[in-house]
């Protein structure tokens, strides 16, 4: 039993890493994209003649929101909206059919966005109701973006020159919530205007379906489990077996809640009976072991997913 439920996790880990590899390779290519379109900017048409009839203002934010799978062109207001950033915004609509198709091929992807460090912003977002909320965004300082730290870190911070010179990108260090309750891990890739660093891309893998895919699928009991003890998600069968906090999709007004869910709640090691805390432990440094929680005895068995931290976890009773 336990070979055929190690195959099963292992084809359930290559479905998942599989798509966090396309993500990675797709979102360098799209970094290219960019560059060169700010490198031979001056062979495009960035006239800004007619832009304020397809633009509008938001506050101090200057936006351009269309689609049913809604493309979004904007400048925060962070900077002055003066011809020159309009110039801008029109180059990066140039870019709008690659990064579509790019979202529309990568399976759990539902956001492909890239920020300048100026807060422009250019991307789709696959959330058909973004438009019918536009009330709600016109609440939100824009131009505050860079101090929002919505995972306790910057993303230019992560991709800068100091912190990855090499241009390797990084995922967000634990999954995280985003504005619209999507549960998801990010990546984040930079981009360069000639030598300067100029902003990164940070493009989402969302979790739901990456379970859907792997884990949910199966009647054995299956957890997935972050490196760091968030409890990412778990199937219908640990969830008739266990009773653990589990991500519940909602919208989150505090920044600081949401946080705390995260990092508390859905965590093994704070907010579950000690024996978790025993499998997040075991899980850090074997691939399988026997281990009793609640009275019962289980084989431990997981596959680990590198790139996102992440552990797909069987435990059959024995």
């Amino acid at each position: 039993m336990s070979d055929l439920i190690r195959e099963t996790l292992k084809t359930y880990a290559r479905t998942v890493q599989t798509n966090c590899r396309e993500v990675m390779t797709r979102t360098a290519r799209l970094a290219i994209l960019v560059e060169d379109l700010l490198k031979y900017r001056d062979h495009y048409d960035t006239s800004i003649e007619g832009m304020d009839d397809r633009y509008q203002w938001i506050g101090p934010a200057y936006m351009l929101i269309e689609g049913e799978r809604r493309y979004i062109n904007a400048a925060s207001g962070a900077h002055p909206v003066d011809d020159r950033v309009k110039r801008e915004l029109r180059l990066y609509e140039y870019a709008r059919p690659r990064l579509k198709d790019a979202l529309d091929d990568l399976a759990y992807c539902d956001e492909m966005w890239f920020f300048t460090n100026e807060t422009l912003a250019s991307g789709w977002v696959d959330y058909t109701y973004i438009a019918d909320n536009i009330h709600k965004i016109a609440q939100i300082d824009l131009t505050q973006i860079h101090t929002w730290k919505l995972v306790r870190l910057n993303w230019f911070d992560i991709v800068n020159p100091v912190n990855d010179p090499e241009r390797k990108g990084a995922w967000s260090p634990f999954p995280f919530i985003d504005m619209y309750g999507q549960w998801i891990f990010s990546f984040h890739y930079p981009f360069y205007d000639g030598d300067q660093f100029k902003g990164a891309f940070v493009p989402h893998a969302n979790i739901e379906p990456m379970l859907a895919d792997s884990i949910y699928q199966s009647p054995e009991i299956m957890l997935a489990i972050h490196d760091d003890g968030t409890l990412v998600g778990l199937n219908e069968a640990a969830a008739g077996r266990f009773k653990l906090e589990n991500y519940k999709a909602r919208l989150w007004e505090d920044l600081v809640e949401k946080l705390t869910y995260v990092r508390h709640d859905l965590n093994l090691t704070r907010n579950a009976p000690e024996d978790f805390t025993w499998l997040v432990d075991g899980l850090r440094w074997q691939r399988e072991f026997v281990l009793t929680i609640e009275g019962v005895n289980y084989r431990i068995v997981k596959e680990r997913i590198p790139e996102i931290g992440l552990n797909l976890v069987a435990m059959p009773p024995i």
